[in-house]
């Protein structure tokens, strides 16, 4: 069974992301925690993974539509938390 073509485009006529993008993000490692549940305070914005927990590198896996609002949140969260954005190649 195949969606209608009204179900695979978005409300402006564009074809939705078949991927979802990526950031790498290095804190403080008694943060992520804490991380975690700001981040989870805005509903299904993104969806984080702990890559390294020695290092304190999480990952953070979103909609590309959504990467303007994921940076202006981080941005704010810098005034609370030491965060760094990593600048990864994203895995094949």
């Amino acid at each position: 069974m195949t969606c209608p073509a009204s179900a695979r485009t978005l409300s402006d006529g564009r074809e939705p992301p078949v991927w979802s993008d990526r950031l790498y993000v290095r804190l403080h490692r008694p943060e992520i925690a804490y991380f975690k549940f700001i981040l989870e305070s805005y509903e299904n914005l993104t969806l984080l993974s702990v890559v390294d927990r020695y290092e304190a590198i999480v990952q953070l896996r979103f909609s590309p539509d959504q990467r303007r609002e994921i940076l202006s949140v981080l941005k704010d969260l810098e005034d609370d938390l030491e965060l760094t954005v990593l600048d990864l190649p994203l895995p094949c």
